[in-house]
């Protein structure tokens, strides 16, 4: 019966500390890159983040299930060598997602499209988890 008490003079304390959420502020992305949308095929564009940085091109490829923000501390640390871009396969985050194109032969082929149809990529160095191949 004592526990029973215990319990009901906690319940009014536990409830009187909970407070309504308030809204947060919308999420702001604080590294340092610019976004730029490039088409790859009819109705498909992959986004491309561009950290800047001197030197040779530095293209960063993500494995399946991330962006390229998953970059986002990383990338800004190589700009002092190389000029550095990264970017979301198609079907992930703002990249499109069309029902199908998903086999290593079309990510080669969209990789390819980046560089070839942006105004600033040129392929000079390629990084990839070793899952982003597949």
């Amino acid at each position: 019966m004592n526990r029973f008490w215990a319990l009901t003079a906690l319940l009014p304390v536990s409830l009187a500390g909970r407070l309504p959420a308030q809204n947060p502020a919308p999420w702001h992305d604080p590294s340092p890159h610019t976004v730029q949308f490039v088409a790859v095929d009819d109705n498909v564009k992959l986004e491309v983040l561009d950290w800047g940085g001197s030197g040779r091109n530095l293209v960063l490829l993500t494995g399946q299930g991330n962006t390229a923000h998953v970059f986002d501390d990383f990338a800004p640390k190589l700009t002092s060598e190389y000029h550095v871009y990264g970017i979301t396969r198609r079907g992930y985050g703002s990249s499109s997602a069309p029902a199908s194109g998903y086999s290593a032969d079309r990510l080669a082929d969209d990789v390819l499209a980046v560089s070839t149809r942006s105004n600033s990529i040129d392929p000079s160095l390629w990084a990839t988890p070793s899952r982003a191949k597949s």
